[in-house]
């Protein structure tokens, strides 16, 4: 008899169930990497562990119930496949991986791999229950599959050599009702052998099977991992900046980063064996984000030479504005090299070529979304929401942080409520997973000691990659922030009269506030200003920036806004924090709303950025009404106001110092109680609906997605994506936009496709 995984006689796509079994088996076997270290449960025992548990994944799917339903359509209520399949896993890891009935360690890690077989086509939890009809259903399909016993064990002896009576004695599924330990085991290991290792273990497991699962049904090839050689970078940046006439800027920029390459080249070979935490703290405009990179490839090669695997490069960006740019560097960086996967919500994947095979687009995305790649570029809510979740989708991923160097740019967006937990999570990756971590900022935040406070313990200090990072700190008069607490103003009227004071005609001006209603009424005042009372003249352009107006438009005024500053061209720009960060701007002057200490120093990052316009280019901090208690926690604000109170002003150069301070005081005043409660019900005591109060992007009341039909563009777009909705993948517009995907519209297009093709579409 011919057993089958997957059965689709209208795709013609067919893959027999040995054939699948050892397909996931062996992409598992290929994503493991030695660098994962688990307590009392040694290397080679967790990898057979793994082994059995991707074999085993989809062995309910031998019972004729199944495999009717998958040939014949026949629908039965035995025909579910994962718990049976999880049952005997379970059975076969104890007895014949551990064979130990009394280590109960040992049963945890059995048990484990019964839920991530029971849960890997849902979302993930760890309690389990059974009643009368569950074990009814399970008596029934073991019936089955005792029946059929010789044809399975020929059509398996094919692929994994496995004696009859061993699958006979695993088949005693019954014995399970009388196992108290199994039955009890979520109360356990959930109270008295609680420990964070059991959410680390269960998530790895979990992505590890999911990923493989999905990888072979989706037919993704795994492709060998590929060195980049870290020269690469020095080159693209000699080519970059061949024309570059500040060469003060260029020749500290280069400095630094060499100084960051000695600093890695100095550590002996126990050092890049067992150092997980690296930081590079240095001022905005210094170059860290090629700096990191090339100190990535540097250590990732290191790697291989010590411990023979080849690590990814995983890259988390705070906000997706900035990934544009940093793509464009690492594409030009990497170049045919190596395999470079973007991912955030509005990737875009389209470019599926591979020499002279064109990639299905359903089978890019899924590569996208399962870090199929030797270098990842993605954004923060991607990595930690993946993180602490219970997602199927999300948690694909999770595996390939294993051994991975991650490096985390602008750490200081992370919440300060959430610093302690994702420092915990941080800590607890390096621990089991073996991950590294390069992070960096202009303004390090204390959030390894915050963890150590939440966890209890101490664990390795980070080393610093940028040693003589001081000198970069006192060497930068750039800015200078002028704190302007006494005056208190009302509304935009009067601030707008306070900035016609300050601001001269030949300046280009940086406005921030914190309200998009605020910035709406002062943009509008401003334009009073030189249309009616022409006190503003009529040559300086004018521009608004905020995330209520359409990404299209606001690509449109920044580029607009780049060729002005370019040119000398006056300009004013009234914004919120979308400016904040990864704009790539240079204004003369500066004003902010009161704000969070790392928003004000990022708004004071886009005056004066490339030090061309002298020294002590001023930001002025302001209080317009009492806007920022609509938008940041008060006690934040607390902070910063008491920091800056009794300052008539502070330089560049005290920036650093002053970012200190801050955390000291965040410090002081202990862990948060959103933190504590996520790692102490959430993480150690297993309860995956707790992980659904962790936010990294608050949702502010009801919110909804809102398409702009603005032109004829988006016109043709917006039929586009209907006609995807409603399976028309056919039409004329989709052909017109998808050539290669739409063009055969007689074969129905599957789950898969259309929401490949909807995922694009929003990029579009």
């Amino acid at each position: 008899m011919e057993y089958y995984a997957h059965y689709d006689q209208k795709q013609n796509l067919k893959q027999y169930l040995s054939e699948h079994l050892l397909a996931v088996k062996n992409i598992g076997e290929t994503n493991f990497v030695p660098s994962v270290s688990f307590q009392e449960i040694s290397n080679s025992e967790l990898k057979e562990l793994i082994k059995n548990i991707l074999f085993f994944h989809d062995f309910g799917k031998y019972t004729t119930y199944f495999q009717n339903y998958l040939v014949k359509n026949i629908h039965n209520k035995y025909k579910e496949h994962a718990h049976i399949s999880a049952c005997i896993a379970y059975l076969w890891i104890k007895k014949y991986l551990f064979n130990e009935k009394e280590n109960i360690t040992k049963l945890i890690w059995a048990f484990l791999a019964y839920v991530v077989i029971l849960r890997h086509h849902m979302s993930l939890e760890i309690n389990t229950s059974f009643d009368n009809e569950k074990w009814g259903k399970l008596e029934v399909q073991v019936a089955d599959l005792r029946e059929n016993i010789d044809a399975i064990v020929a059509d398996l002896n094919d692929r994994w050599p496995v004696e009859r009576e061993e699958i006979l004695e695993i088949l005693k599924v019954n014995e399970l009702k009388e196992e108290t330990l199994f039955i009890y085991m979520p109360q356990y290991i959930s109270n008295r052998f609680k420990n964070e290792e059991w959410y680390f273990a269960s998530i790895y497991l979990f992505s590890l099977l999911i990923d493989s699962d999905k990888l072979d049904s989706g037919t993704v090839q795994k492709k060998q991992m590929c060195l980049v050689e870290d020269k690469r970078v020095e080159d693209y940046i000699k080519q970059k900046h061949k024309n570059d006439t500040h060469t003060n800027f260029a020749s500290e920029k280069n400095e630094a980063r060499k100084d960051m390459i000695r600093t890695l080249q100095e550590l002996t070979s126990e050092q890049i064996k067992n150092q997980h935490f690296f930081t590079i703290t240095a001022p905005t405009g210094i170059g860290k984000t090629l700096a990191s990179l090339q100190c990535a490839l540097y250590l990732r090669n290191r790697i291989k030479e010590e411990m023979n695997y080849t690590p990814r490069i995983i890259t988390a960006i705070p906000f997706i504005n900035i990934i544009e740019q940093t793509q464009k560097d690492y594409e030009a960086v990497v170049g045919n090299t190596a395999h470079l996967i973007v991912h955030h919500q509005f990737a875009d994947f389209g470019n599926r070529s591979n020499g002279d095979e064109i990639i299905p687009v359903e089978r890019k995305l899924l590569e996208v979304e399962a870090w199929e790649g030797d270098i990842i570029l993605t954004t923060f809510v991607q990595l930690f929401q993946s993180l602490l979740t219970d997602q199927n989708r999300l948690l694909k991923k999770i595996n390939k942080l294993a051994g991975s160097i991650v490096i985390l740019d602008e750490i200081q967006s992370i919440p300060d409520e959430y610093m302690p937990l994702i420092g915990a999570v941080l800590r607890k990756l390096a621990q089991f997973y073996g991950t590294r971590f390069i992070l960096m900022t202009a303004t390090q935040p204390k959030i390894l000691q915050l963890c150590d406070m939440l966890l209890n313990e101490k664990k390795e200090e980070p080393i610093e990659l940028l040693k003589n990072h001081d000198k970069y700190f006192k060497n930068k008069k750039r800015t200078i922030l002028f704190p302007l607490f006494k005056n208190e103003f009302n509304d935009g009227n009067e601030f707008v009269e306070f900035f016609m004071k300050i601001w001269q005609q030949n300046q280009s001006a940086l406005i921030v506030v914190n309200t998009i209603k605020r910035s709406i009424e002062i943009f509008n005042l401003l334009r009073e200003k030189q249309q009616k009372y022409k006190e503003i003249n009529d040559n300086i352009k004018i521009y608004y920036l905020s995330t209520n107006i359409i990404p299209k438009q606001r690509e449109k005024v920044i580029k607009k806004i780049k060729k002005n500053l370019e040119n000398k061209e006056p300009v004013i720009l009234v914004s919120t924090q979308t400016i904040e960060a990864g704009v790539d701007l240079d204004f003369d002057i500066g004003f902010r709303d009161l704000a969070p200490l790392e928003s004000i120093i990022q708004t004071a990052g886009r005056v004066n950025r490339e030090g061309k316009k002298g020294e002590g280019a001023p930001l002025y901090i302001l209080k317009i009404d009492r806007d920022y208690e609509k938008v940041y926690h008060l006690h934040h604000i607390d902070r910063v106001k008491k920091l800056l109170a009794d300052k008539e002003c502070i330089w560049e150069s005290e920036y650093k110092e002053l970012v200190e301070k801050y955390y000291e005081e965040l410090i002081k005043s202990g862990v948060s109680d959103k933190s504590q409660k996520i790692w102490e019900e959430g993480i150690i005591g297993l309860d995956f609906t707790k992980l659904k109060e962790f936010e990294l992007i608050k949702n502010i009341g009801e919110v909804v997605d809102v398409f702009v039909e603005i032109d004829d563009e988006a016109s043709v777009l917006l039929d586009a994506y209907e006609d995807i909705k409603r399976g028309a993948c056919g039409s004329e517009t989709l052909c017109r936009i998808f050539p290669t995907e739409c063009k055969n519209s007689g074969i129905e297009p599957t789950f898969f496709k259309k929401r490949a093709l909807l995922q694009l579409l929003l990029k579009k």
